[in-house]
């Protein structure tokens, strides 16, 4: 735990992870979190072929599925917005599917997420064209205890693909 001020605490990192767009719909057969199941150790979200179909078909885009050149995009993106605010990124796994952070800063982790995610938008859209790249939301996970800290960042890196 980090004392930035007289009356301000806040933890050793975040844990910050979100999806792409429609790689994990809701209801999907693949492993995903919702709103009822997103703490830790909290079993995964059951399976819904109804609620994926559905959420297929309202779809205003296809899924992404970001291939290896958009991967490394993104993961400069994170590296040189960390950078510019003085956030230390202690980890961080850019897949095709989703992307894992494990960061220390003094923000709102929930606005982390969102300022990376914006981040990593603009560099694709700029390369790519505009549409939507990421799932809605995401996870911020506080890490206070070391513990937690560490067996964190030790599964962002197992993630992490050494090509990128």
């Amino acid at each position: 735990m980090r004392l930035l001020s007289a009356s301000v605490v806040f933890p050793q990192g975040f844990h910050i992870t979100f999806g792409v767009y429609m790689a994990r719909p809701p209801g999907s057969s693949r492993p995903h979190v919702d709103r009822n199941q997103n703490e830790y150790q909290d079993a995964l979200a059951p399976p819904n072929p109804e609620l994926e179909r559905w959420a297929r078909e309202h779809a205003g885009f296809e899924a992404v599925e970001l291939n290896w050149e958009q991967r490394r995009l993104v993961e400069g993106a994170i590296i040189e917005l960390a950078a510019r605010f003085r956030w230390r990124i202690h980890v961080i796994a850019v897949q095709s599917d989703h992307a894992h952070v494990v960061l220390s800063a003094a923000r709102d982790p929930e606005e982390l997420r969102e300022t990376i995610k914006a981040a990593a938008s603009r560099v694709l859209n700029e390369k790519y064209g505009v549409r939507p790249w990421w799932a809605v939301g995401g996870s911020s996970k506080y890490l206070w205890k070391r513990e937690y800290f560490q067996n964190s960042v030790s599964y962002v890196r197992k993630q992490r693909d050494p090509r990128i």
